[in-house]
């Protein structure tokens, strides 16, 4: 065939319907992804039909082949007629910035955090599991599988989100990048800076951290001015070193209002969210670690499959996750761990991963200085 003929043909076939015209604007955003499955799923959410028959049309009049990891691909030869052709019916994204708007007014929190996943997880995904899969959990573990599926279907009709899979990946990506995503994100922290601001438990924290850094502080009052002598401090870096609190502010990458406390011997960073994926819990590097949470993660029970294959380790990484008023659960001691868990209005610990076979008294350990990790 011509190169001419072959251009004449695909020319033909999209003006002679509108379909046609859809399914080679998503070849052109699809690249490399072109699997029956990919084609299927995104065609089907932007017009509520199926194309398999025109991928047979396409086929059996010479336009397409199959390649080697069943993705749909033109004839060799011909891939500059193709992408000059399905580039002139190419997609044009919806508005992404209009759609946070309206999720904000609305207060729909499903939709804001399927966005805000979809920002925050690799494309690459974890160890065993995609980006696709991770954000479908985590979303049918906070919402449901319906609610997901609903706005999984609604993000690729508005043309803000395409789908794509072949052979091990599998992941969500937006229309637009740069600028506009850099928007969204800002958009988002804002709104989280606002919701999260509103939990009286962040005031209240704040006033017993810094009560507890004073203590600290005064502490060693009659003896700051000869240690800062020694060290060759200022008696401001002296009292710093037993007792310090950065104040809490948002932490760009995972959206958490977090901050990090001294307090004589021991240190924690504090992390308080809405809600904590498992995701977030693994990608989380900075140890020990206090997530402060307004609900229990459903995923806590299989907290080990959790972290399967992550790095590092479960069993190497200090982390406690509390409800206040109900429970908590970690895999380290600490005093400073089990003053801010006290005030938090839980008295026991359950141990990480043993949930269930194992609780510490708030009375029996709080008395302990430094830390003292579970052994399992």
């Amino acid at each position: 065939m011509f190169p001419e003929e072959y251009r004449s043909i695909l020319v033909s076939l999209a003006e002679e319907d509108e379909d046609m015209k859809t399914l080679l604007g998503l070849f052109h955003r699809l690249k490399g992804y072109t699997t029956e499955e990919t084609l299927v799923k995104n065609f089907t959410a932007l017009t509520g039909k199926d194309c398999k028959e025109l991928l047979k049309t396409l086929r059996k009049r010479g336009i397409l082949k199959i390649g080697a990891h069943n993705e749909y691909l033109c004839l060799s030869g011909y891939e500059e007629f193709f992408d000059e052709v399905a580039h002139g019916y190419s997609l044009q994204p919806g508005d992404l910035s209009k759609y946070i708007e309206r999720a904000v007014e609305e207060g729909d929190r499903a939709a804001l955090k399927l966005i805000e996943l979809v920002l925050k997880i690799s494309k690459h995904g974890v160890p065993g599991l995609t980006h696709y899969e991770l954000i479908r959990d985590e979303m049918s573990e906070l919402f449901s599988p319906a609610v997901f599926h609903s706005l999984d279907g609604e993000l690729i009709k508005e043309k803000l989100c395409v789908y794509a899979k072949k052979r091990d990946e599998e992941f969500l990506e937006f229309y637009q990048s740069g600028d506009t995503i850099k928007e969204v994100k800002e958009r988002l922290r804002v709104w989280k800076t606002n919701k999260l601001a509103e939990l009286p438990v962040k005031q209240m924290l704040e006033q017993e951290i810094e009560g507890l850094v004073a203590d600290a502080k005064r502490g060693i009052g009659a003896y700051s001015a000869e240690m800062a002598e020694m060290a060759g401090l200022s008696e401001t870096e002296v009292e710093k070193t037993v007792g310090y609190f950065s104040g809490f502010d948002v932490d760009d990458v995972f959206l958490f209002v977090t901050g990090n406390v001294l307090v004589d011997y021991d240190s924690l960073y504090v992390a308080i969210t809405d809600s904590l994926s498992r995701y977030e819990a693994r990608e989380w590097r900075d140890y020990p670690v206090l997530f402060i949470t307004a609900e229990l993660p459903k995923w806590i029970g299989t907290i080990e499959g959790a972290f399967k294959d992550a790095y590092p380790k479960l069993s190497e990484r200090r982390m406690a996750i509390v409800v206040p008023n109900e429970v908590a659960y970690a895999n380290f001691k600490q005093k400073l761990l089990f003053e801010l868990v006290n005030r938090l209005g839980v008295t026991e610990l359950s141990e990480i991963p043993k949930i269930g076979e194992r609780t510490y008294s708030q009375t029996s350990l709080s008395k302990e200085r430094l830390i003292d990790e579970f052994y399992y």
